[in-house]
């Protein structure tokens, strides 16, 4: 749960909208390219001539000459109203919008004193991916709203504080954040690619000098059954430290998609940004009622909400961005919130609000809390993403803003981030494959010396967690592995120094493709106390155990006859709505039950020779379900097949199962493996 209050502004007088400014005309409809033949020519570097990217606006950066000026974009065959964008030392950033197709963008510099220097011009392929996931981009209102949002006077006096307005700001936030996310996603490696926006054709509000209906990002408008008051009662303000009910508001969100119906549930699962309209700035209490900061999800709805409290700072349409970024008039707090103190401007202000709800759009995607970047807090530099320059003046700093901003001057998602992002359906190229319908996540297996982690759709990534903070990882971004073999000197050797202690515990997170996840509390202990000695004379070892560690534990060893395995002849499985046991039948005439006996029985028989390979199993707070992998079949799942999540617990190459072990209450709360080489 994340904590975040409101901003607000004065009546300096602001910078004026970028509504003017008409470049020379492109004359050519013909997609073409031609590259600057002077310094001066303005030049894109994050992408090349006939580039394919797959968001409608792009987030171009590049260099014209070194002298301060203007860029001016021209869109496609006069498609879309040219933009300008300020050059500071010969450095631009600049949000293009871009039609289906091959667009020919033509770029104009304006110098000192207006003068006109070299144009140049790109072409940019933009390809929708209408196959990935999309984000859908929610207002709530309390049933009896009026549909209005705080605003400080100059603002409401230029431009109100509607509903309409409050969509055109929330759609406008989504694509900054779309454009910003691929930027960094290309930066890191991985090319051009982000999340989209749930779109429909209709009027489109990206310009405030065009009409034109277009293909453009759907604000869905729902009401909740809660009234205004009830929304903004203030045991349910997050940032009241004394409330009753903090979390009550996700759950009001949840309910209210939820009920929606329609795209909201359509059997797959959805991805909901949602904004509360109806947050206010209580002047009295000094407190942000009806907002809450938090991102996660429940059952198919992926969900990250916060206030609207600080969307009077946020541009509403391209031409809006750079003054918005510019703004520095000061927060009034007699009218709206200065949140944690850091938004004492009105370009602050923004982002602090859009660059914290991005941080729960973070959460909805996956992503912990991170020692840097937007799953920390650096989005206090947000608009350094969009512009060259800070405003005149930082509230936060009291000084003067930063004349000069570029790449390592700006907010970013941390590389354990991106590396999410990746393997996420929702940033998925075309020539990826998709993930598969039923992937599973993966398992540890201890051995001598160390541990082989394994998963059937591939290990991407393994963070190495000491005190809290992950403090090293290990990346296969570009060959997913479906069988590690993880040594704990070696791990504790990545290690910066302070964290290399025998005595500090190492926590692992192994994250695989199809977005599959799974937790070794404390590697070393794993490894050390997986050995088990067998009444045989000799010694087994422990799988890591799926489910939860309620009830009594036990175990179950298959016999020997000397040092080889008794042949198993039947396999029963006990269940229902959940597995109750799992009893084996051996060729000697002995039986051993794991579990109890409960539910129905369901035998799976051994013909000669077929061996047992594992078991594939649904888990989550207990064990939901299990198959029977053998040599020659893959059962049916036994129980609840679409309870918890899926696991394949099979041994290592060169080990056999000798057993199984959990923990026992009224049914199977956990399960792993025992097994030998």
């Amino acid at each position: 749960m994340d904590k975040f209050r409101l901003l607000k502004i004065h009546h300096d007088s602001p910078p004026s909208v970028n509504d003017a400014s008409k470049p020379p005309v492109n004359d050519s409809t013909r997609p073409h390219s031609a590259p600057p033949a002077d310094e001066r020519a303005p030049k894109v570097l994050n992408i090349n001539d006939n580039g394919v990217v797959h968001e409608r606006i792009f987030l171009a950066h590049g260099k014209a000459g070194s002298q301060d000026g203007n860029l001016v974009v021209q869109h496609h065959v006069n498609s879309f109203p040219s933009q300008r964008f300020p050059i500071t030392k010969g450095h631009f950033k600049a949000l293009i919008h871009l039609e289906p197709g091959p667009n020919n963008i033509r770029l104009f510099v304006e110098g000192p004193q207006g003068a006109q220097w070299p144009n140049s011009s790109i072409v940019i392929h933009y390809v929708p991916l209408l196959q990935n996931p999309p984000l859908h981009l929610v207002l709530l209102l309390g049933k009896d709203s009026k549909g209005t949002f705080d605003s400080p006077k100059y603002k409401r006096d230029r431009e109100g504080n509607d509903l309409e307005l409050a969509k055109k700001k929330l759609r406008m936030a989504g694509y900054m954040m779309s454009a910003f996310t691929d930027e960094q996603m290309y930066r890191n490696g991985f090319g051009h690619r982000t999340f989209r926006l749930y779109e429909e054709w209709g009027p489109d509000t990206l310009s405030n000098r065009d009409r034109s209906a277009r293909t453009t990002a759907v604000v869905h408008v729902l009401r909740t059954d809660k009234t205004v008051a009830e929304i903004r009662d203030p045991n349910r303000a997050q940032q009241n430290r004394n409330a009753t009910d903090k979390g009550a508001l996700f759950g009001i969100a949840l309910d209210t998609i939820r009920n929606a119906g329609g795209v909201f549930n359509n059997g797959h699962e959805v991805m909901v940004a949602a904004l509360f309209l109806d947050a206010h700035w209580d002047t009295n209490q000094k407190l942000i009622q009806g907002h809450a900061a938090l991102g996660g999800g429940a059952g198919h709805i992926k969900l990250a909400i916060f206030g609207s409290q600080a969307i009077h700072s946020w541009p509403s349409c391209l031409e809006e961005v750079v003054p918005s970024l510019m703004d520095d008039t000061r927060t009034d707090t007699s009218e709206v919130a200065n949140d944690s103190n850091q938004s004492g401007t009105s370009w602050e202000c923004l982002n602090i609000g859009m660059g914290a709800f991005m941080h729960e759009i973070g959460h909805l995607l996956g992503c912990p809390h991170q020692e840097s970047g937007v799953m920390l807090r650096d989005y206090i530099t947000w608009n350094r993403s969009f512009t060259t320059r800070d405003g005149h003046y930082c509230a936060r700093t009291n000084g003067p803003g930063k004349e000069l901003t570029l790449a390592q001057d700006e907010c970013n998602w941390h590389r354990l981030d991106v590396l999410r992002f990746r393997y996420h359906p929702a940033f998925r190229l075309p020539q990826e494959y998709p993930a598969p319908l039923d992937p599973t996540k993966p398992n540890v297996y201890p051995v001598e010396g160390g541990a082989f982690a394994r998963s059937a759709t591939g290990i991407y990534l393994v963070e190495v967690r000491v005190d809290d903070g992950v403090r090293t990882w290990l990346e296969y971004h570009d060959n997913p592995q479906t069988e590690l073999f993880l040594i704990e000197q070696e791990l504790r050797d990545r290690l910066p120094d302070k964290y290399r202690s025998p005595d500090k515990k190492i926590k692992l997170e192994l994250l695989a493709c199809g977005q599959q996840q799974t937790t070794v509390e404390d590697f070393g202990a794993l490894t050390r106390g997986a050995m088990v000695q067998l009444s045989s004379g000799g010694h087994a070892f422990k799988s890591n155990k799926l489910g939860s560690a309620n009830g009594d534990e036990q175990m179950v060893v298959f016999p020997h006859r000397g040092s080889q395995p008794v042949p198993i002849v039947r396999i029963r499985v006990h269940s229902g709505s959940a597995v109750d046991g799992v009893e084996f039948f051996f060729e000697d005439g002995s039986n051993h039950l794991f579990g109890k006996r409960g539910g129905s029985p369901h035998d799976i028989n051994f013909r000669p020779g077929e061996q047992l390979l594992g078991f594939y199993c649904r888990t989550g707070a207990w064990v939901d379900g299990v198959s029977v992998i053998t040599s020659l079949q893959r059962t049916n799942v036994f129980g609840r097949p679409q309870g918890g999540k899926g696991h394949d617990l099979v041994p290592p190459q060169g080990f056999r199962i000798s057993g199984l072990y959990g923990n026992i209450a009224q049914w199977a709360m956990s399960i792993g493996i025992l097994y030998t080489s």
